[in-house]
């Protein structure tokens, strides 16, 4: 390999920085339902700003939008996703429930423990099974509510609340240390934790309140974390 240079220079030119949400979240919202319409023709295509909407018609209070499009302004290169994740206080579970279900009765609903589920009956993977549309997820984890008290930005420009960049970093270290989080989903929080914590100037970052809410995630999590915020501004793998 060192005698070839077929990759030399190739990643240099790729963006390194954060490029904002609400740019972040057209991008993605864009991708995905080019998806939807050319190859995925009679599923259900529903936008996080759709499902910002209902819930804010709905009166449901405290929400914050999860998963890619929370934190996909800290991305340097947005990407598509399946469904669009909301996190709601346990209080206002019901009422969202009831809103989204109203909003989209084509889709079926599974309700868990720390999620209620939306699939789209008629867009179904390789196994047959129903693809996720809408995830409305619940703070089963102290680092969650924490997030939902303190954490949260609203954006004038697109309607939208989501995580601060230190609430968006230990959500992604948080299933990436999960024994339940499956070996290729952790792959992908690798990388998506690597890329938020280099594409912001890391002495933006308020290392305090990083390390309080990974120590929500488990005792010892803060020091870790933080370990693995400068392993990613160097360079280096993740122990994992």
């Amino acid at each position: 390999m060192l005698a070839q240079d077929g990759f030399k220079g190739v990643d240099e030119t790729d963006p390194t920085a954060a490029r904002g949400h609400a740019y972040g979240l057209h991008k993605s919202r864009m991708l995905t339902t080019d998806y939807r319409t050319r190859l995925k023709r009679g599923s259900v295509d529903v936008t996080p700003h759709e499902v910002i909407d209902c819930l804010r018609a709905a009166g449901v209070k405290d929400w914050v939008l999860m998963g890619l499009h929370g934190y996909v302004g800290y991305l340097p290169m947005p990407r598509a996703t399946q469904d669009v994740d909301v996190m709601v206080p346990y209080s206002q579970k019901q009422k969202a429930k009831k809103a989204i279900a109203t909003q989209w009765p084509m889709l079926t609903i599974v309700e868990l423990s720390q999620v209620i589920r939306f699939l789209d009956p008629e867009d179904l993977d390789h196994d047959g099974k129903p693809q996720p549309v809408i995830d409305i997820m619940l703070p089963w984890s102290p680092f969650q509510e924490t997030i939902l008290k303190e954490c949260v930005i609203e954006d004038e420009e697109t309607g939208s609340r989501y995580p601060n960049i230190e609430a968006a970093i230990v959500s992604k270290y948080a299933p990436l240390v999960s024994p339940y989080r499956t070996i290729e989903k952790k792959e992908q929080d690798s990388s998506d934790l690597r890329k938020i914590v280099k594409g912001s100037p890391a002495e933006d970052l308020d290392h305090d309140l990083i390390h309080r809410l990974a120590d929500q995630v488990w005792e010892g999590g803060g020091d870790e974390l933080l370990h693995f915020i400068q392993l990613a501004l160097d360079g280096k793998p993740f122990p994992i």
